[in-house]
Protein backbone atom coordinates (compact mmCIF):
# COMPACT_ATOMS: atom_id res chain seq x y z
CA UNK A 1 0.00 0.00 0.00
CA UNK A 2 1.22 3.47 -0.39
CA UNK A 3 1.62 5.92 2.21
CA UNK A 4 -0.68 9.03 2.61
CA UNK A 5 1.79 11.33 2.20
CA UNK A 6 3.27 9.67 -1.32
CA UNK A 7 -0.08 10.58 -1.99
CA UNK A 8 0.04 14.48 -0.81
CA UNK A 9 3.56 14.76 -2.66
CA UNK A 10 2.07 13.26 -5.94
CA UNK A 11 -0.63 15.54 -5.22
CA UNK A 12 1.59 18.60 -4.56
CA UNK A 13 4.07 17.90 -7.60
CA UNK A 14 0.92 17.54 -10.34
CA UNK A 15 -1.16 20.09 -9.27
CA UNK A 16 1.61 23.20 -8.55
CA UNK A 17 4.94 22.07 -10.46
CA UNK A 18 3.15 20.49 -13.43
CA UNK A 19 -0.59 21.96 -14.13
CA UNK A 20 -0.08 25.37 -12.10
CA UNK A 21 3.22 25.82 -14.18
CA UNK A 22 2.27 25.12 -17.24
CA UNK A 23 0.01 28.50 -17.19
CA UNK A 24 2.50 30.37 -15.58
CA UNK A 25 5.09 29.83 -18.84
CA UNK A 26 2.43 29.63 -21.48
CA UNK A 27 1.38 32.99 -20.46
CA UNK A 28 4.71 33.97 -20.08
CA UNK A 29 5.52 32.66 -23.78
CA UNK A 30 2.25 34.60 -24.63
CA UNK A 31 3.28 37.73 -23.41
CA UNK A 32 6.89 37.84 -24.72
CA UNK A 33 7.02 35.88 -27.79
CA UNK A 34 7.70 32.17 -28.20
CA UNK A 35 11.15 32.73 -29.39
CA UNK A 36 12.78 34.80 -27.38
CA UNK A 37 11.04 33.46 -24.29
CA UNK A 38 11.47 29.53 -25.01
CA UNK A 39 15.14 29.89 -25.36
CA UNK A 40 15.38 30.67 -21.65
CA UNK A 41 14.58 26.75 -21.07
CA UNK A 42 18.08 26.50 -22.62
CA UNK A 43 19.54 27.49 -19.01
CA UNK A 44 17.36 25.37 -16.88
CA UNK A 45 19.81 22.74 -16.92
CA UNK A 46 22.23 24.73 -15.76
CA UNK A 47 20.76 26.42 -13.10
CA UNK A 48 19.28 23.37 -11.59
CA UNK A 49 23.15 22.36 -11.58
CA UNK A 50 23.92 25.53 -9.72
CA UNK A 51 21.12 25.19 -7.41
CA UNK A 52 22.53 21.25 -6.88
CA UNK A 53 26.26 22.37 -5.78
CA UNK A 54 24.76 24.28 -2.09
CA UNK A 55 21.72 22.27 -1.51
CA UNK A 56 22.79 18.59 -2.21
CA UNK A 57 26.33 19.25 -2.29
CA UNK A 58 27.47 18.47 -5.96
CA UNK A 59 30.68 19.12 -7.41
CA UNK A 60 31.62 21.35 -10.10
CA UNK A 61 34.40 21.03 -12.41
CA UNK A 62 35.80 22.79 -15.50
CA UNK A 63 34.01 21.05 -17.96
CA UNK A 64 30.70 21.23 -16.40
CA UNK A 65 31.24 25.35 -15.91
CA UNK A 66 32.79 25.31 -19.28
CA UNK A 67 29.63 24.29 -21.11
CA UNK A 68 27.07 25.60 -19.00
CA UNK A 69 28.66 29.22 -19.47
CA UNK A 70 28.89 28.22 -23.39
CA UNK A 71 24.75 27.67 -23.04
CA UNK A 72 24.80 30.71 -21.35
CA UNK A 73 26.72 32.85 -23.62
CA UNK A 74 24.41 30.96 -26.58
CA UNK A 75 21.27 32.37 -24.90
CA UNK A 76 21.92 35.97 -24.67
CA UNK A 77 23.54 35.77 -28.25
CA UNK A 78 20.12 33.98 -29.20
CA UNK A 79 17.81 37.07 -27.16
CA UNK A 80 19.93 40.00 -28.72
CA UNK A 81 19.15 38.61 -32.16
CA UNK A 82 16.51 39.91 -34.14
CA UNK A 83 13.06 38.26 -34.77
CA UNK A 84 11.99 37.56 -37.78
Amino acid sequence: AVALSAWGGFAYLAVFSQWLGFFAWYRGLALGGTVRVSQVQLVQPFLSMLISIPLLGEALDAVTLGFGLAVIATVFIGKRMPVR
